[in-house]
Order: C-alpha cells, then structure tokens, then sequence
C-alpha cells in the first residue's frame, strides 16, 4: 500500500530518536506496531466482508438466472408433453366417433 525504502525507514527513525529519546523509542516502537497490526487486521477485516457481499450477491444473481432457466425449461417440457397428449386425445376422440354407427336423418344407419 505505502511503498517506504529502507532509508525512510532510517530517517525516520533517526529523527524518532531525536524527538522521543532511547529511553522511550523502543516502547513506541511497540505502540506503533501495535496500533499499526490492530489497523491492518482492521482493513483486512472490512475487506473481508466487502468480498462476501459481493460474492452473495454475484451467488444471488445465479440463482435468479438458474430459477429462470429453470421455469423456461419446465414450460418447454410442459409443452413438448401438452402438445402429443392432444393429439392423441383428438385421435382418440377421432377413433371413437368412427366406430360409433352414423345415423342419416331419417333414423338409418349409414
């Protein structure tokens, strides 16, 4: 994230030592890696959670695109199954209605 050298690192503490003295520095030494782990866990933490919202709601998404494939597929088969099934009533219904004897309007069979 921050990109600090080695001689940064050096004259900061250089001036760190002139400010604090020896007698404090390692103690804020201590503080300040402390505060600075406490920040980074933090910020990995807050990532954390940012990354599963987004892979909730990427897992939400696919499941909204699987129910709708779903229903698209039911219809076709629904269909596919609709569709012989009234043909064979209509032949049925055909096969019936020829094996019934015709009557002409004056009471005889044809």
């Amino acid at each position: 994230m921050f990109d600090v050298s080695f001689w940064e690192l050096l004259i900061i503490g250089a001036i760190a030592l002139v400010v604090v003295g020896p007698e404090r520095l390692p103690r804020l030494v201590r503080t300040v890696g402390l505060w600075a782990g406490r920040a980074r866990a933090s910020f990995q933490s807050i990532r954390d959670e940012v990354e599963r919202e987004v892979n909730a709601e990427g897992l939400r998404e696919t499941q909204k695109a699987l129910k709708r494939q779903a229903r698209e597929t039911e219809k076709t088969v629904s269909d596919a199954v609709e569709t012989p099934a009234s043909t064979v009533k209509s032949a049925a219904k055909e096969a019936t209605d020829a094996d019934r004897p015709r009557t002409g309007t004056d009471g005889e069979q044809s």
